[in-house]
């Protein structure tokens, strides 16, 4: 195959006092940020959503400390008195944030017509984006007012525009890339436009 891939509003205080020190007592660690991370629905995690329509993702309460992210336990959870009306509007802060500085690499045809974007980094948060305002606004001017967005793994997110069938020619590529990947999210395709995100179907594995 010829073509591959390489590939709610809060005070500043608030915020501050919620993503630090959350985790203070477990294992003497300090937590930097909270957020969410898109993972399959294989994954075990106490704190999760799942996304309208969909059967084989999850979004994850999440939290980063010095070794790394991990997912909220029900106990800590509790212990923080958290619940989603008060976490979503800071992991939403943390979404637009990193839907505004992180730009997406544009892949162009024989033609210089955009066939996708992409979007690779290793903040461990990256998928989070894909809930912002600020993702859909950044991509429709390129792509299109309807998108459709893949999460291959938590650190690649794929968008394509609803139209020109781009999507269905690079499909046996991005299975491929999903099977190689250290940290699988899932094939299923997400429909964005000014009214949110959904699942609209899969792509099938041969």
């Amino acid at each position: 195959m010829a073509r591959s891939f390489h590939i709610y509003t809060l005070s500043a205080a608030l915020l501050l006092s919620v993503s630090f020190g959350i985790c203070q007592g477990e294992e003497d660690a300090e937590a930097r940020r909270i957020g969410i991370i898109f993972e399959g629905s294989f994954e075990s995690a106490d704190i999760a959503k799942i996304p309208q329509g969909a059967k084989k993702t999850q979004y994850v309460a999440s939290y980063e400390w010095d070794y790394g992210v991990r997912s909220f336990s029900e106990k800590l959870w509790t212990e923080r008195g958290f619940d989603w009306d008060k976490f979503m509007p800071v992991a939403m802060k943390l979404a637009d944030s990193l839907a505004e500085s992180i730009e997406p690499q544009l892949v162009r045809d024989h033609r210089d017509v955009v066939e996708y974007a992409l979007f690779s980094h290793e903040d461990p948060f990256l998928s989070s984006m894909v809930l912002s305002p600020i993702f859909y606004e950044k991509l429709k001017g390129t792509l299109g007012d309807e998108l459709r967005v893949l999460i291959i793994d938590r650190h690649r997110i794929y968008v394509f525009p609803a139209t020109g069938g781009t999507l269905e020619e690079y499909g046996e590529a991005l299975v491929g890339d999903f099977i190689d990947t250290n940290l699988p999210v899932s094939l299923e395709v997400f429909s964005l436009n000014a009214n949110g995100l959904e699942v609209m179907g899969e792509l099938e594995r041969k």
